[in-house]
């Protein structure tokens, strides 16, 4: 991660509906330069203009160490409920194996919990990690109006 931050601000060009998928075409502009540096401390809203439709838009870029420090925690999170799944799936092995009384109300009990917790340590895993990968530090994506309004939702355009 750099002092310097780039943007890729999309907008949607066309949507194409078929019988099994939609396809959206989007026309992708990135935003960089000099001045595009982080703040020291905390963040700050950064305001730009649209490449193609020449809306007003804003976002909050954090700060490097805070931006950082995020990117570490989420991929952390994502690492050990993947090292979980290293006791997780051992036992839920071991106790598969195992034959059990039909007359034992508890028997099952322990292994639905594990096969949870093993789904969750796989999916939750994956997905904290590729998130920490991901996270540049830019966040709040706001369409400014003509007032100088922020919406919360903004249609047609995304960052990649």
């Amino acid at each position: 991660m750099d002092e310097r931050y780039a943007l890729a601000l999309g907008c949607r060009v066309s949507v194409e509906a078929g019988l099994s998928a939609t396809r959206v075409n989007w026309s992708v502009g990135h935003i960089s330069g000099e001045e595009r540096t982080r703040p020291e401390q905390g963040a700050k809203v950064v305001p730009f203009t649209c490449h193609r439709c020449r809306r007003n838009f804003c976002v909050t870029v954090e700060s490097r160490a805070k931006a950082r420090s995020k990117r570490l925690v989420y991929q952390a999170v994502g690492w050990a409920l993947l090292i979980s799944l290293l006791v997780t799936v051992p036992m839920v092995v071991h106790l598969g194996g195992q034959t059990v009384d039909e007359n034992d109300p508890g028997a099952t009990g322990q292994l639905g919990i594990l096969l949870l917790l093993a789904a969750v340590g796989f999916i939750g895993g994956l997905t904290f990690v590729q998130v920490g990968r991901a996270h540049a530090g830019v966040r709040k994506f706001r369409l400014v109006r003509a007032s100088g309004k922020r919406t919360v939702w903004v249609e047609g355009h995304r960052l990649f």
